[in-house]
């Protein structure tokens, strides 16, 4: 069957689409894809190629593969670049990927096929291997001049190196409020880079936006206690995403976790000046990830739940939570570009399948 093909296709992608028992991940394609457009997909590779590349590899008619490549580019099935003025395709993986950009093609069907595989196997799948599509940098009013930070730590650095910058909703908080639970947080929270950003611009998935205006929603995303989620790459490829755990499918999956603060690559952690702390209990409410608790009138910050997002911090009244570097050996530098973390990906996948 087709479907089955086009499954074993995108799971040999690095960040995989598991089997799962009931089979929701075929239904899942079947709804997104033509048995024609399946078929093509099966064939489209990582490595961006021309329609008329594409053409001449599978002996196919080069005008009727072009337009099928573009319809299926358009409804998010496979990516779309522009190099030299001409169309390059390639396959998009699931997740991040195939998944997102379909947040404006979401019905009520297809959203609760989507939790179901979440629940059956995409949670675990974005687990799983050692290296993270998305990391955490703390929100930028939790950083003092005393904290050392890396360029690809500081959230404002990120976004003013970018040329091209996309805002589009979160498909996570979208397919919440079709099942009648809204998030207290805006939808359109997603920063979208580059050519990827392009491809967002061009698909009517996102509108363009500039530096200025991109600070301005990082800091409304900040006052929704949302937390900041680049790409794990030094120069964030992908975009920024603003998390919660009640939508969010990635932090979702982070939280299930007895450590989520092992699982997240982030490089500082809250901790509180006891003398200072009031018990107030405001950063209980901050905290995502439920890192924080009461203990003897003061807050106590769990390590192995904190993502050193800094969110708790810029709410202290008292000033008693701040933000500090973790210790030398537990530093993490991320990889250079989107490439080398897929291919760190698909690697430990790859070695967890054996």
């Amino acid at each position: 069957m087709v479907y089955e093909r086009l499954r074993k296709h995108l799971d040999s992608l690095p960040t995989g689409f598991p089997k799962t028992e009931s089979g929701v991940e075929l239904k899942i394609l079947k709804r997104i894809f033509s048995e024609e457009e399946a078929e093509m997909a099966c064939q489209v590779s990582l490595f961006p190629e021309t329609a008329a590349g594409m053409a001449a590899r599978l002996k196919k008619d080069p005008e009727a593969t072009a337009g099928l490549l573009y319809r299926m580019s358009r409804k998010g099935q496979i990516l779309r670049f522009k190099v030299n003025g001409e169309y390059h395709y390639m396959s998009a993986m699931f997740i991040v990927g195939i998944f997102e950009y379909q947040v404006n093609n979401l019905d009520p069907g297809l959203v609760e096929l989507f939790k179901q595989y979440a629940n059956e196997a995409m949670y675990r799948q974005m687990i799983l291997p050692e290296t993270p599509q998305l990391r955490v940098v703390p929100v930028e009013e939790s950083l003092t001049p005393a904290l050392e930070i890396a360029p690809y730590d500081e959230i404002r650095k990120i976004v003013e190196s970018q040329k091209v910058i996309a805002l589009a909703d979160c498909i996570c908080r979208k397919m919440n409020g079709m099942k009648g639970k809204p998030c207290h947080a805006a939808l359109e929270t997603c920063l979208i880079f580059g050519a990827v950003g392009e491809f967002y611009i061009e698909n009517g998935m996102g509108r363009k936006i500039s530096v200025e205006d991109a600070l301005g929603i990082l800091r409304k995303n900040e006052d929704a206690g949302l937390v900041p989620s680049p790409f794990n790459t030094q120069r964030a490829g992908g975009g920024v995403c603003s998390c919660c755990s009640c939508c969010c499918e990635m932090l979702k999956a982070i939280k299930l976790d007895a450590r989520p603060g092992r699982v997240v690559k982030s490089n500082y952690c809250a901790s509180v000046q006891k003398d200072l702390c009031t018990g107030c209990e405001i950063c209980l409410d901050r905290c995502q990830m439920e890192a924080i608790s009461i203990v003897d009138e003061s807050a106590a910050v769990n390590l192995d739940r904190c993502v050193g997002c800094g969110l708790c911090v810029t709410t202290c009244p008292v000033e008693a939570l701040q933000l500090r570097m973790k210790s030398p050996g537990e530093l993490y530098v991320p990889p250079m570009r989107p490439v080398e973390t897929y291919m760190r990906i698909g690697m430990e996948l790859a070695k967890l399948k054996e």
